[in-house]
């Protein structure tokens, strides 16, 4: 009224337009906080079933009965510890032997069996290493929560971390199905990727080192591990509910 013009009144949010962006970088954060937090469980489970010399000689008792093997069971349980400090990388030959009399031993593995599982030990370590590198990163994402100071982008923190799970847990049901419905292919899907050879194309009737570890015990650890991979999911998928 007074001839002047005033300048427009300034939202109250216009000194946070920034807030935005910060939240879609929280919930970046939070699902690759996730998705590490994940991946650092399964690959933990898969290093701990191949590398436990009490659930390798349980395995092989249950599924690689003397009769398939051609050896007594009481070498079983220091097959099961030969096996699991292989791959642990404890031991360097993967060969094992049993006295044939005058001072003579029997090597009971063929030459391509001895690199096969030199390829297993590869990718068990590769896992260990992925694995060390996942929980690094969460760690360091979990670490970062103390930076977020905001209510809204702590949320967008668990949201992120809610999507990265429920994506990543659907892909693990897929292949989970896949596995149920049809082993074979998958057990074959998995070693073409995993292996640049043939050699783990194995014969029963030649070569101990597929009867002793036969399908049924692939599926068997499997089936543990997909157990103990939806009890982390369950749990991590709970804490960031509870963050939200």
């Amino acid at each position: 009224m007074n001839g002047q013009r005033h300048p427009p009144a300034m939202p109250e949010n216009a000194g946070n337009r920034h807030l935005p962006t910060a939240a879609r970088a929280a919930g970046a954060l939070g699902g690759a906080t996730a998705a590490f937090l994940l991946v650092f469980g399964i690959l933990f489970v898969v290093c701990f079933l191949a590398g436990n010399g009490a659930v390798m000689t349980r395995e092989i008792a249950r599924f690689a009965p003397p009769e398939a093997t051609g050896l007594n069971e009481t070498l079983y349980p220091e097959m099961g510890a030969h096996i699991a400090a292989f791959l642990r990388g404890e031991t360097e030959s993967f060969q094992f032997v049993l006295p044939a009399g005058e001072g003579l031993v029997r090597p009971l593995f063929h030459d391509y069996e001895l690199r096969h599982m030199e390829d297993c030990r590869g990718l068990i370590s590769l896992a260990r290493t992925v694995r060390n590198i996942a929980g690094g990163l969460a760690l360091l994402g979990l670490l970062s929560l103390f930076v977020l100071k905001k209510k809204e982008e702590r949320r967008s923190y668990a949201r992120g971390g809610l999507y990265a799970l429920r994506a990543l847990s659907g892909i693990a049901a897929g292949l989970a199905l896949w596995a149920m419905l049809d082993f074979d292919r998958f057990f074959t899907a998995f070693h073409r990727l995993a292996f640049t050879n043939d050699l783990w194309l194995l014969n029963p009737r030649t070569d101990l080192l597929i009867r002793l570890m036969p399908e049924g015990l692939f599926m068997d650890l499997g089936l543990w591990g997909l157990c103990a991979a939806g009890a982390w999911l369950l749990i991590l998928s709970a804490g960031f509910r509870l963050l939200r």
